[in-house]
């Protein structure tokens, strides 16, 4: 697990929100039915003498993690139920319940050793049959977000009580990161309505739970019994607020201890030059799609000409404050599978005029702007309004792309009309961003089976690209990275999107939090246990 580097905030600014309270309880397997989780409410908080951090997550319908689908509920559940495996920030796999693993040669079979001694926090043995019914259970829940840990699984065989195997339908270079999902124990929620929320959470993971205050917090305690050994802060309380600005609130007000966003400005969530921020590379990429339907955009050369017209770290600079890094490909420049010999396209505002030149663009002597034929390359890019970094780096484009003779439209529609048109392929061009899976596989955006009912929505056919993107999925261990290396070649050849960067993520703490912290993008409490409270 690479560390990172621990950086102190330089800025300060406003804001606040959201409270906390505390009540004992025993533990037990089931929530009073009464029990109301909600925003909590502002009071003061009863110290019990030992060390406690305090975070956020959002009002949740349920704790049962295979059930969920809010992002910061599921960093949460984390604390309570352990993967099977862990995902580093560059997207390689490391053990967690998982001890080891064998894959066989074509990628269709797989062979997981569970550590010795896994228990539940209510003291029943973890074994093999619990991440077999775990797997089964994802299998049958419509929205899980971990559906792709089962969807290529053929069959499951027990060995013995830590040893399984997994039989693929298909080889598949990335099934090690399909690995990724929270264990749940077959004794408690082999039952029906178990993501109902009057089933007490019982994981593996390094807290267990305790109570819920209702309309305030959830509390847990410290496993003593953690197989990577008991966790060093002893509370852990969680209070319950409606969105993540709430969150963000909550630590600039000191009301708790830490919090993770991709938020572009949340310097102004900091309070105190002391507190620390730990900034990874999220796997959000963003990009302009342009619709191959339009005769415009048929060429690479006129899509490369895009690419050389934006000045893309200044982009960065302005509007993302450097928490974002250049791209030519979806491959993360952070991944184990990136290209390091790629040469990234700089800003180039002849080289731009020159590909145009190519293309048969020469400029117009009335309107100033490129055209061919007496027609101006022009096109409208559509933005959704509630992303209010897009729509400022739009308008940004917008006077980029003027200085080569290019004229391009704003096009500001609500979240509910900008899906409709992607999915009806009625844009000229959009800005837009995928949250890609760590279990690679791009042929949902770039093959060309997916431009009808697929999420292809720039229609993008090309049967070269079809052909490296099937390489890629299939590519045995050896032969992935020349897979890869091929596929980013070609894409930054072709700029089937108009690449911009890779978002980073940022978990922002107070000072008084210490230790060995090593968080990831994917999990946030990878190693809490090693976590301090001064």
């Amino acid at each position: 697990m690479r560390k990172l580097k621990k950086l102190m905030l330089l800025s300060l600014l406003l804001l606040g929100i959201s409270g906390c309270g505390l009540r004992e309880e025993p533990m037990n397997n089931q929530i009073d039915e009464t029990t109301d989780i909600t925003q909590p409410e502002e009071e003061t908080v009863e110290t019990s003498g030992a060390s406690r951090l305090i975070i956020a997550m959002n009002t949740t319908k349920t704790l049962n993690p295979l059930y969920n689908t809010q992002a910061n509920v599921e960093q949460a559940l984390y604390l309570i139920f352990s993967p099977l495996v862990n995902i580093e920030e560059d997207g390689t796999v490391s053990p967690n319940l998982a001890q080891s693993w064998v894959v066989n040669e074509e990628q269709t079979a797989i062979t997981i050793t569970l550590n010795q001694g896994l228990t539940w926090h209510d003291g029943q043995p973890l074994t093999s049959d619990d991440v077999i019914f775990t797997l089964n259970k994802i299998a049958q829940i419509p929205d899980c977000p971990y559906r792709q840990a089962a969807q290529n699984i053929q069959s499951m065989e027990k060995i013995d009580s830590t040893t399984f195997k997994i039989i693929y339908k298909q080889g598949f270079s990335s099934v090690l990161q399909t690995l990724f999902f929270p264990v749940v124990p077959k004794h408690i929620y082999d039952v029906e309505n178990s993501g109902n929320m009057s089933i007490a959470p019982v994981g593996s993971g390094p807290y267990i739970y305790e109570n819920t205050t209702p309309l305030e917090a959830i509390h847990l305690k410290a496993n003593p019994n953690y197989f990577k050994g008991k966790p060093q802060i002893e509370e852990i309380q969680i209070n319950l607020i409606p969105d993540e600005v709430s969150g963000l609130y909550s630590f600039k007000q000191g009301l708790i201890d830490m919090v993770y966003t991709t938020e572009t400005e949340w310097g102004k969530y900091t309070n105190s030059s002391s507190n620390k921020y730990y900034e990874m590379v999220a796997p959000i990429y963003e990009f302009m799609g342009v619709n191959f339907n339009q005769s415009i955009f048929q060429t690479a050369g006129i899509r490369n000409a895009l690419m050389y017209a934006l000045n893309r770290e200044e982009i960065v600079r302005l509007y993302y404050l450097e928490h974002a890094v250049i791209t030519d490909t979806p491959i993360s420049p952070v991944s184990y599978l990136y290209d390091k010999n790629l040469e990234i396209k700089t800003y180039d505002k002849e080289r731009a005029r020159y590909l145009l030149a190519q293309e048969g663009y020469e400029p117009d002597e009335v309107t100033g702007y490129m055209a061919k034929n007496g027609e101006p390359l022009s096109f409208t890019l559509m933005v959704n309004t509630e992303n209010t970094d897009r729509v400022k780096v739009a308008k940004e484009m917008k006077k980029m792309y003027a200085e080569v003779g290019i004229d391009m439209q704003i096009e500001e529609v609500d979240k509910e009309t900008y899906l409709s048109r992607l999915q009806s392929r009625q844009f000229d061009a959009f800005l837009g961003g995928w949250q890609l899976s760590y279990a690679l596989d791009l042929s949902f955006a770039f093959r060309s089976s997916n431009i009808v009912g697929g999420e292809n929505y720039v229609s993008y056919k090309d049967a070269k690209m079809d052909e490296l993107l099937q390489q890629a999925f299939i590519a045995s261990h050896e032969g992935i990275y020349d897979a890869y290396n091929a596929l980013q070649e070609y894409f930054a050849e072709v700029s089937p999107y108009i690449s911009l960067y890779f978002k980073k993520s940022v978990l922002m703490m107070k000072s008084h939090i210490g230790g060995n912290i090593e968080a990831t993008p994917l999990n946030i409490f990878a190693n809490v246990e090693e976590w301090t409270i001064s």
